[in-house]
């Protein structure tokens, strides 16, 4: 498990609202923090959930994992991916 920092939700809320689309941000996400696993999904597959963090370019959700299983998670701490959403 990796973990996120308040610092590093900082970093991420830069990037993500520096970025001009949700490539952009995936892509600047897995460069900057290597071994977080990082997923674009399209927005219906995330429809009625909270995102940990909204950006410019991308609704972030924090993906939490036993080793088996993804879920999502709310705790930075316990996050080992983020779940990357376009903004409309």
């Amino acid at each position: 498990m990796m973990g996120l920092s308040t610092d590093d939700m900082s970093v991420l809320s830069g990037l993500g609202n520096a970025a001009p689309d949700v490539a952009a941000l995936a892509a600047a996400a897995r460069a900057h923090w290597n071994g977080l696993r990082v997923t674009v999904v399209d927005a219906l597959d995330v429809r009625g959930e909270t995102p940990a963090l909204e950006t410019a370019s991308a609704d972030v959700y924090l993906l939490g994992s036993d080793g088996h299983c993804w879920s999502l998670t709310s705790d930075p701490a316990a996050a080992s991916g983020l779940m990357l959403a376009a903004r409309s």
